[in-house]
């Protein structure tokens, strides 16, 4: 077992040591420092490494610093092992949802930067108090507040919500509006898939299979969060949930106080398909990203007409195609309670 754990601690000397070596050549440190916090951002953090990434506000590129001179403001979160520059359309990496919004109904965008590594419940709860900060910079100057989360962004605003409501933060009473992007409210396959692999690996009497099983297992918080998508610190601690069988029940409340749209991609060109009914977008299956369990005591209660499948955009670009925008701003004009 010491030869075992020896051998992961050099691992993670060599993926630090790799990583610096890509950046060195291919000058993208954010894009790769990105994907390296998703995967092993806790262990980051938990070392104190200068590679973990902190949770930051960016606007054009910039860590935000104080709250714009704007009524309206739209704060866009990246999934997992991504950032704020995944957002930027293909041929105009400038132009992205936020930057659309901005010009054509006046949200001012914010972009959300987080390591993704982290435990969804910490980040939402991170989320929750950066941006009561920034509200109470001068809490009169905002009046609305929309919520944009692609994948792991939606459960971390679901998250966030969860602990300003509960904590009283004065943001809370401001988000009119979020919207879940290719969101997986009850996990993803590849996240179930993973924990499969690597309990059966355990179960194999020989080092090989056990070191590759302790290596997988090396994948971070968040990521083992996107199993059933827990959403509070309570989710993952309680007994058994990370047992390969635990049964979640999804039982955190939507915010009462802001309606709520879900957007869902498939990877056929068509809704009827048995490709699309089974992958969905290729991460993220229909009944998830739209909160519908196999139990109907399990639903999450989004209203069907704020659900969305568009077909043919798998999920990585349902981060910037014109369809979902349309959609979105077709949504966001509709007058909220």
């Amino acid at each position: 077992m010491k030869k075992l754990q020896t051998l992961l601690h050099k691992l993670e000397d060599g993926v630090f040591a790799v990583h610096d070596g890509i950046v060195s050549l291919s000058g993208d440190r954010l894009g790769y420092l990105c994907i390296l916090n998703g995967i092993i951002g806790d262990m980051l953090e938990a070392r104190k490494s200068r590679l973990a990434i902190p949770m930051a506000f960016y606007v054009e590129g910039e860590r935000l610093s104080g709250l714009p001179n704007a009524g309206k403001i739209c704060v866009l979160a990246h999934g997992s092992c991504a950032s704020e520059k995944d957002w930027g359309f293909q041929d105009n990496p400038s132009k992205d949802y936020g930057s659309l919004l901005q010009a054509d109904l006046g949200y001012f965008p914010i972009y959300l930067r987080y390591n993704s590594g982290l435990h969804i419940s910490t980040n939402g709860k991170r989320f929750s108090d950066l941006l009561e900060k920034l509200v109470r910079c001068d809490s009169k100057k905002v009046k609305e507040i929309v919520l944009l989360g692609h994948s792991m962004g939606g459960l971390i605003f679901r998250s966030a919500c969860y602990y300003g409501e509960k904590e009283k933060k004065r943001w809370v009473r401001l988000v009119k509006k979020i919207f879940y992007v290719g969101s997986p409210h009850f996990g993803t396959h590849f996240e179930k898939f993973g924990k499969l692999t690597t309990t059966v690996l355990r179960h194999v009497p020989t080092l090989p299979t056990k070191a590759i099983a302790a290596l997988i297992e090396l994948r971070s918080d968040g990521i083992k969060d996107l199993r059933h998508g827990y959403l509070t610190h309570e989710d993952w601690q309680r007994r058994g949930a990370d047992d390969l069988l635990y049964v979640h029940q999804n039982k955190t409340p939507l915010l009462k106080t802001a309606d709520h749209y879900l957007i869902c991609g498939t990877i056929s060109k068509s809704l009827d398909s048995m490709i699309g009914r089974l992958f969905g977008d290729g991460m993220v299956h229909p009944g998830s990203g739209v909160g519908r369990g196999l139990l109907p005591s399990s639903q999450i209660p989004f209203l069907q007409d704020h659900c969305k499948i568009i077909p043919g955009i798998p999920h990585y670009k349902l981060l910037k195609n014109m369809k979902v925008y349309r959609q979105i701003r077709e949504w966001c004009e509709v007058f909220s309670f």
